[in-house]
């Protein structure tokens, strides 16, 4: 029995086909189009401080390995060994000297030069004579460049560099703490979602849910003016006041009594944040959030796995010369106010599965992107920032719609 789907009477920029979620065919376009295109956000600097320091992940379904050289730089390749195909580097984080593949024990110096090939005499054939071309031989390079230590890759030679994606003034949003020199980050939690990726960057662009789905915010989370940047990026001010609200079992009131654990909290304040503006949430499209919020910082990326899965990976940061006391109270700070049980997370996470399986109903085509009048400045609440994020999905999609790119090309 056919289905009648009435299409809401909004222009098509308010509407987002909901199939763009479940579609596999979508997915796997967003990644040709999209995702191998875009520069994507890896690591930051300091997770590969030392010459050696490496970490390996997964953009765009490739896999990757990002090292710091002996000279200092930091160096990004296929995660892909020349010979059989086999993942050279295993480990997800670490130190070496050199990449030895563990199959046949090829081995690649940190600029990614092969250098060693055992039994590398049998390659010199009548149809080989000069035997392995060891300079023709190595892993593959892949552009990376970092902005304010935030490490980005991008796999497509054409594509403007990373200072023009961001833009300047967009750049400058980062710098405040991230541009500090010593400013460190540390991976804390990852987990698979069930959900397609898109949830995440949509709700961290969402001001409309702050207050409604994470009722402790209603205290302690004033909302201040956002700003839509070019190339889908975006940043939203935020208030923040531990004893505003003082509401029995929410977040506020669980501070309100306990002034000591406040006091810790706001004693030591990342590099340039002030009590005017101690919050913030950045966003960088595609899909990297990160929560500043007066003495903690966290930054959430993504690795999207299938139209219905993603890896969510967290990131937490700290001051180089912090104590050990001083470490631990600003990964406590971010974590009771996102990510414990009653924290902003776990609900975030009940509402982005519930949208996933919701999104496969053929009763409901359409949600609506139609809050607030269009405007690229603002007040927490209107679908602006959201709309943002689409806008910048269809450009690289080459649709002129929120929806699957083979019906409305």
């Amino acid at each position: 029995m056919a289905v009648s789907i009435p299409k809401p009477a909004l222009p098509s920029e308010f509407l987002v086909d909901n199939r763009v979620y479940t579609d596999p065919s979508v997915f796997e376009l967003e990644q040709e189009r999209l995702f191998l295109r875009v520069w994507n956000f890896v690591c930051h600097a300091s997770e590969v401080r030392e010459p050696g320091d490496f970490i390996t992940t997964t953009v765009a379904g490739q896999p990757i390995v990002v090292c710091r050289t002996k000279s200092g730089e930091v160096r990004a390749f296929f995660n892909t060994c020349r010979h059989r195909a086999a993942q050279v580097v295993r480990e997800e984080r670490g130190h070496a000297a050199a990449f030895t593949c563990f199959y046949h024990l090829w081995t690649y110096d940190l600029e990614g030069t092969l250098t060693g090939v055992p039994e590398a005499n049998t390659y010199e054939t009548s149809y080989c004579p000069g035997g392995i071309d060891k300079a023709a031989t190595s892993l593959v390079r892949i552009r990376a460049e970092s902005m304010h230590g935030l490490v980005f890759v991008c796999f497509d030679e054409r594509m403007p560099g990373l200072a023009e994606f961001l833009g300047d003034a967009f750049a400058a949003e980062l710098a405040l703490p991230l541009g500090a020199a010593d400013v460190r980050v540390a991976r804390d939690w990852a987990n698979e979602l069930h959900a397609n990726w898109k949830m995440e960057p949509e709700n961290s662009r969402d001001g409309y849910h702050a207050t409604l789905l994470h009722t402790r915010l209603r205290g302690v989370s004033p909302p201040r003016p956002f700003r839509v940047y070019p190339n889908g990026h975006a940043v939203q001010l935020l208030g923040l006041d531990y004893h505003a609200g003082k509401n029995a079992g929410t977040l506020d009131g669980i501070l309100a009594e306990q002034p000591d654990l406040v006091a810790r909290f706001m004693a030591d304040p990342l590099p340039g944040m002030t009590l005017e503006e101690p919050s913030r949430i950045i966003t960088i499209f595609p899909d990297v959030l990160i929560a500043i919020r007066y003495s903690t910082l966290l930054i959430v990326k993504q690795i999207p796995v299938s139209a219905g899965e993603t890896w969510f990976e967290t990131r937490y940061a700290y001051l180089a010369g912090d104590s050990a006391e001083q470490v631990d109270i600003r990964r406590k700070h971010w974590r009771m106010y996102w990510a414990e049980d009653g924290g902003n997370l776990p609900e975030d996470w009940a509402a982005w599965e519930a949208q996933q399986k919701g999104a496969r109903s053929i009763g409901v085509r359409y949600s609506l992107l139609s809050r607030g009048e269009v405007a690229d400045e603002g007040m927490r609440g209107d679908d602006n920032r959201v709309r943002s994020f689409w806008a910048q999905w269809r450009t690289y999609m080459g649709t002129s719609e929120n929806a699957p790119p083979a019906e409305n090309a």
